[in-house]
């Protein structure tokens, strides 16, 4: 060993001295420059994959929300299309009621008038008679030529009438 020290002509003094300041230089180092540069290094490591979940987070809540859209969006559609399938229904039996009130109003209308016919021409039959009664007796009057009695006049009258029916 004593050969190596004096073919590299190494200085013991020298080498301790080195090794100390190269400790000191090494100790400053370290406490004024790695210590925060690691420090930095470890928060802002930190504050990355936080920001990485927070990312992740942020896409599930997304899908999901994304999701519920679409639930929301069918279960819409579902109610509205229920809400047309009764209001249709509702239109059909609004019509089919108007079309029995009409059919019920215009048969109500029928019954009255021939109600009112079936009156009238008996009204007409009447006085048809009433004219055919009046009509006997001038013809009668004329070819009988003299006029009987108002009791016989009736008789004639109704036995023409009771002949004509």
């Amino acid at each position: 060993m004593n050969d190596f020290i004096n073919t590299f002509h190494v200085d013991w003094k020298l080498l301790i001295a080195q090794l100390v300041n190269f400790g000191i230089v090494l100790f400053v180092v370290w406490r004024f420059a790695l210590k925060p540069l690691l420090k930095n290094m470890t928060q802002r490591t930190k504050e990355i994959e936080k920001s990485l979940e927070d990312a992740k987070k942020i896409e599930r809540e997304l899908s999901d929300t994304e999701r519920i859209k679409a639930e929301r969006l069918l279960e819409a559609k579902k109610d509205a299309q229920v809400i047309i399938e009764q209001a249709s229904a509702q239109a059909e039996k609004i019509r089919t009621e108007k079309v029995q009130q009409t059919k019920a109003e215009v048969q109500e209308i029928v019954d009255k008038t021939k109600v009112q016919i079936a009156a009238e021409k008996e009204k007409m039959i009447a006085d048809a008679r009433k004219e055919l009664g009046s009509l006997v007796i001038a013809a009668t009057e004329k070819v009988i030529a003299k006029k009987l009695d108002s009791s016989a006049d009736r008789e004639l009258i109704d036995h023409t009438v009771h002949s004509v029916k």
